[in-house]
């Protein structure tokens, strides 16, 4: 195929000077459209043939079934643009009754990252301001193709139908549609928060990190969540189809002043996307420390929002594990909102629970501490030292706690430094009678309990390990907060997996092979546990419960993807190694070839990052139609999901790679490699 791709052209004022943009000004070539790569990047275990470029290496999967449906370095047949990395999170949902959107984010640094770490190409808004760094991708698929997918040996390219991006404005911390960027501290639409204090000052970059190919960037969005308009029934969750991401990392290293700097910013925004308006909100409510993944949970109320907030605080440590409580249909000030007269930015807000709320994190009383053998140091990591403890109890109860610090409005801005973040170890914060739990805040990806049970699972990602917690009757204790936040909430915890040796080994089926082993144990640090485990998935099917787990550890035997069995109780009862990817010792890299083709660019580690069900939008009725959008709504997805067996329930994920980073992904401004796949999987006794 040989099509011109178009020439994009943006132009901007980035603070009194004049850039010009081009993304891409070249005939396809060589160059792969979306869906054209069939190899893949996930493997089954070392290859037992010679690999060449572009081909898959060993398919072999016992467990499970994958093929690519993207893959990043390949271009819109139409517009000629780029999708970028590298991928992290993904969803799918319907762009109408004939069309499945998948959408997924690249987790991108700008100029902050490792090099090489080009800015992606700039993201647009329909107001002509730009954004680098991280981009949220829609591509769309022929629906009947899609459905099919698993069984044909075609690739994906003949089911697009096209691709875009999930928005087209943004709001900042101020409130205020972003603009192009501006020094004066009045002019509050012209920052983005990042690098805004809150006074409107903006900080400047120092010369090295200065962006040349936008206005500003979106740093780092990980793990993300789509949640249906009234997932748990009738006025019960959000009240809009919405996408939740955030930033993620700290970026004091760009600025004069380093972290003293970035601590006097607005911090990283969390961000909620109204989908149906193609606008992103900034929302100070939810925090501003940068998280991995924001994932609501069913507070069982139609006037609350639960969200569990899994990340990294801003480089602060130590901090508990904490959930968002929200109420809606209120101010930020807690006051009723008249939506007759309300903008469309509090209107939004207000009604999904998203202005008035409080972060609050888990906190122990002291004979639980004592229970667990944990001496009490507020300034300690205190839960990192549970999870390693072999010989220590594996349930307890705690209370999830507010501090005192409570988002006053978008009139009101506070600095990341002067939020909650550094008072989780402050003495005078401590609730009466507990202290607040507090431990690494590398945790990442939750998993809510798909039957709408107040139940989640939280990877405990510095140590390895998994914790599992219960609300109980959810709706009954916020019934008894009479019209307003919560003092506390009540939860059971259980660590379903201790973060020790010998915790965790997985089956292999026959496959699985690395240098000098197995994947049945995590070979680079040479234990059976669970190392660094960041994407999450609970899966519900009609055969029971099952928690898709990826690692991000450095594994340089190749990153594992593996799926957990779980009983009703929360523990895990087996283990099974669904695949393995990249590492400098894979087979694929030892041989310098790259899924893409032309695309590898040294050995180094990859990283599957999270899984989503797609069962439920494919799955056919009686009558061999699909299910219609109304059909959909509210409950029935996993109301469908959960009456079909394990082995016929598909999902999609995706794979990060930055060893496949050159060739077309560099040419285009997609910045790192990976993959969107989707997958069946079997795990069997």
């Amino acid at each position: 195929m040989k099509q011109l791709i178009l020439t994009t052209l943006l132009s901007t004022t980035l603070l009194s000077s004049s850039l010009t943009f081009s993304v891409v000004a070249s005939e396809h070539g060589s160059h792969k459209a979306i869906g054209e790569t069939s190899a893949l990047i996930p493997e089954a275990g070392l290859a037992t043939q010679p690999l060449k470029d572009g081909e898959s290496a060993n398919t072999n999967f016992p467990f499970a079934n994958f093929k690519a449906i993207a893959t990043v370095g390949e271009i819109d047949a139409v517009s000629g643009l780029a999708l970028t990395g590298y991928p992290d999170g993904q969803a799918a949902m319907l762009a109408d009754h004939d069309t499945v959107r998948v959408v997924y984010q690249s987790e991108s640094y700008a100029t902050m990252g490792r090099a090489p770490q080009p800015e992606t190409y700039p993201w647009q808004m329909k107001n002509g301001v730009s954004f680098t760094g991280s981009h949220i991708h829609t591509i769309d698929y022929d629906r009947a193709k899609f459905a099919d997918f698993m069984n044909t040996k075609n690739s994906a390219k003949d089911m697009v139908k096209g691709s875009g991006k999930l928005f087209d404005t943004v709001y900042n911390g101020f409130g205020e549609i972003v603009s192009a960027p501006s020094f004066d501290p009045a002019y509050l639409s012209g920052k983005w928060g990042n690098q805004t204090r809150p006074d409107g000052t903006l900080v400047q970059f120092k010369p090295d990190f200065q962006l040349s190919e936008a206005d500003y960037f979106f740093q780092s969005f990980c793990g993300a969540w789509y949640e249906q308009a009234n997932k748990y029934g009738n006025g019960i969750g959000f009240s809009d189809d919405v996408w939740l991401t955030a930033e993620e990392w700290e970026i004091g290293s760009m600025f004069p002043a380093g972290k003293s700097d970035s601590s006097a910013t607005l911090g990283l925004a969390s961000v909620v996307v109204d989908i149906a308006n193609r606008t992103a909100y900034t929302v100070p409510a939810l925090g501003q420390t940068g998280y991995e993944k924001l994932m609501p949970i069913n507070s069982g109320h139609k006037d609350y929002v639960v969200i569990v907030a899994a990340g990294y605080n801003h480089g602060q440590e130590p901090a508990p594990n904490r959930i968002y409580v929200g109420m809606k249909d209120r101010h930020a000030d807690g006051s009723k909102i008249n939506y007759a007269t309300a903008n469309e930015r509090d209107a939004f807000l207000a009604r999904n629970g998203l202005l008035h709320g409080k972060i609050y994190g888990l906190a122990l009383a002291p004979e639980v501490f004592a229970d667990l053998g944990i001496e009490v140091k507020l300034d300690a990591k205190m839960v990192d030292d549970y999870m390693k403890d072999a010989a220590a109890p594996n349930d307890f109860d705690g209370r999830f706690y507010p501090t005192s610090y409570q988002w006053s409005g978008f009139d009101k801005p506070l600095a990341v430094q002067d939020t909650e973040m550094m008072l989780w170890e402050n003495e005078d914060e401590q609730p009466e009678g507990y202290v607040f739990f507090n431990g690494d805040t590398k945790t990442e990806h939750p998993a809510a309990d798909p039957s709408g049970a107040a139940r989640y699972f939280q990877n405990m990602t510095d140590e390895g390990g998994l914790l599992a917690f219960d609300l109980g009757n959810l709706a009954k204790a916020l019934n008894a907060a009479n019209g307003e936040l919560p003092a506390f909430l009540d939860v059971s915890v259980k660590r379903s997996v201790a973060a020790v040796d010998g915790a965790l080994t997985l089956k292999l089926g026959g496959e699985g092979k690395t240098k000098d082993g197995d994947a049945s144990i995590h070979m680079d640090k040479g234990v059976a546990k669970m190392v660094a485990p960041d994407g999450l998935y609970w899966a519900k099917t009609s055969d029971g419960d099952y928690l898709i787990v990826d690692e991000d550890s450095g594994n340089n035997f190749g990153e594992r993807k593996y799926v957990l069995t779980i009983d009703n109780d929360m523990n895990v009862t087996d283990a099974h190694l669904l695949a393995i990817s990249g590492g400098k010792h894979s087979s694929r890299y030892e041989a310098g070839v790259s899924a893409l083709g032309g695309a590898f660019t040294k050995p180094g580690t990859t990283e599957f990052s999270g899984s989503w069900p797609v069962t439920a939008l494919i799955e056919k009725k009686a009558d061999g139609s699909f299910y219609s959008m109304e059909e959909l709504k509210g409950t029935a997805r996993q109301d469908i999901r959960s009456k079909i067996s394990t082995a016929d329930q598909t999902y999609i994920g995706v794979v990060q790679a930055r060893p496949e980073s050159s060739g077309s992904v560099e040419a285009h401004g997609g910045d790192a490699g990976g993959q969107i796949f989707m997958f069946t999987m079997n795990p069997k006794n």
